[in-house]
């Protein structure tokens, strides 16, 4: 008789438990929420962070706080989101790289998949193989003819932010798809390899649509072909990869909303919606950058979308024997 008062006790604690759980969560948020950018300040990342956090405030009667912890291509940022407690008042705002890229290529403190709660898909942002003008080159199978062309001691060579970022994996997917020489130059930001690009010291790049567009816009370069699946917007006379080389499937740049495992689902599920309910908002498309489109992807999507580029980037990560400096 005695077990059996003890189970109805603990039986009767758990269902008073359960509602006060319930109520807890149905309060929230009660106080401020950290949003957590793993980047410095006016990473893209960092922008999207900002015009989110803007738009959730109003929602949930709280302040967001955009807090940018940078360091270690996003590690300690996210390292932050995995550690925090699970009640939803540290969230982060996290792009892919971080996630599925740069754990492959050192120790990082935190495992994307088993200590981070996916949520919701924001952004996406767009690159394109972008060539000096005057080369001549307007086409991709002119660029890969070209490249095949060159003397073994004189390549092509492209830059990009560093080894393991999208636009340098982006161009290794390219060369190995379509069977081209071409040599990496790593360079520690986008508008360094830039400035040599226009110099006339490296030749290309896949770097990100808002990087290039305005060297674009002056002609002093091409864009040849476009990331995207379909032919972008801003670019109506680059074809799409799928237009010219179905085959080469590029990495896509999104940026996502996580928080801690254990996040609760009623929490998950409320700054899934209210993200979604953001998104849908025409201002908030009309503030993004140029090339940055929306990642409408709930938790589910979400956490799929994630381990399938793990499991990819992984994979190209050590087939190039990357590891970080």
């Amino acid at each position: 008789m005695a077990s059996a008062s003890r189970r109805l006790v603990l039986v009767g604690a758990a269902s008073l438990a359960a509602p006060r759980l319930a109520f807890a969560q149905a309060g929230w948020p009660s106080k401020p929420v950290r949003l957590v950018v793993p980047y410095g300040a006016g990473n893209l990342a960092d922008h999207v962070a900002r015009v989110l956090a803007e738009d959730l405030q109003q929602r949930w009667n709280q302040r967001v706080v955009a807090d940018n912890q940078p360091g270690a291509g996003g590690a300690i940022g996210v390292q932050q989101i995995a550690r925090a407690a699970p009640d939803g008042y540290t969230l982060g705002l996290v792009a892919m790289a971080a996630l599925v890229i740069t754990p492959h290529m050192t120790r990082a403190p935190y495992d994307p998949l088993r200590d981070l709660t996916p949520v919701a898909g924001v952004t996406v942002s767009s690159g394109a193989l972008t060539l000096r003008s005057d080369l001549g080159i307007t086409t991709l199978p002119d660029f890969v003819a070209a490249a095949r062309a060159r003397p073994a001691n004189d390549p092509f060579f492209y830059y990009s932010a560093g080894n393991g970022t999208v636009p340098h994996l982006n161009f290794e997917i390219l060369r190995r798809g379509l069977d081209f020489p071409a040599q990496h130059v790593p360079y520690r930001t986008s508008p360094a390899g830039l400035a040599d690009l226009l110099a006339g010291r490296v030749q290309a790049t896949m770097d990100s649509f808002s990087v290039v567009q305005p060297a674009i816009q002056t002609g002093e370069l091409r864009a040849v072909v476009a990331t995207p699946r379909r032919r972008m917007p801003e670019l109506p006379d680059a074809p799409s990869i799928a237009e010219v080389a179905p085959q080469v499937e590029f990495a896509h740049a999104w940026q996502a909303v996580l928080g801690p495992a254990g996040l609760p689902r009623e929490i998950t599920a409320r700054i899934a919606a209210d993200t979604k309910a953001a998104l849908a908002v025409p201002a908030f498309a009309t503030r993004m950058p140029a090339g940055a489109g929306l990642f409408d992807l709930g938790p589910e999507a979400l956490a799929e979308q994630m381990r399938r580029d793990h499991a990819r980037f992984g994979a190209l990560v050590a087939e190039l024997g990357l590891r970080s400096e």
